[in-house]
């Protein structure tokens, strides 16, 4: 299995739900209000000095399904320019029965 760590302005809330839905994706969890700041980013704290926040969404998918997220991600960044959104993916394995 797959996880897919997902972190974006809560403005493309809407294009990432979307992408979600297009890759039949049934489950994943989902922060709202994410603060923080990124390599490349102002910090995102929510307040007067640094307004703007993030959400996360943490998505676990089938090797087969992986690649179809994947690129559908990829287009997505690409369509918002690119910034605003940071993907990661890596290996993952369900502990006990499930």
């Amino acid at each position: 299995m797959d996880l897919y760590w997902i972190f974006y302005d809560a403005s493309f809330d809407e294009d990432v739900m979307e992408t979600l839905e297009h890759c039949c994706v049934t489950g994943f969890t989902k922060w709202d209000r994410v603060l923080g700041k990124g390599p490349h980013a102002v910090p995102k704290m929510d307040n007067a000095v640094w307004p703007g926040y993030n959400c996360a969404v943490l998505v676990a998918v089938s090797e087969e399904e992986s690649d179809h997220l994947r690129e559908s991600l990829q287009t997505l960044r690409a369509k918002l320019g690119g910034r605003g959104m940071e993907i990661f993916r890596m290996r993952g394995e369900r502990v006990g029965d499930g």
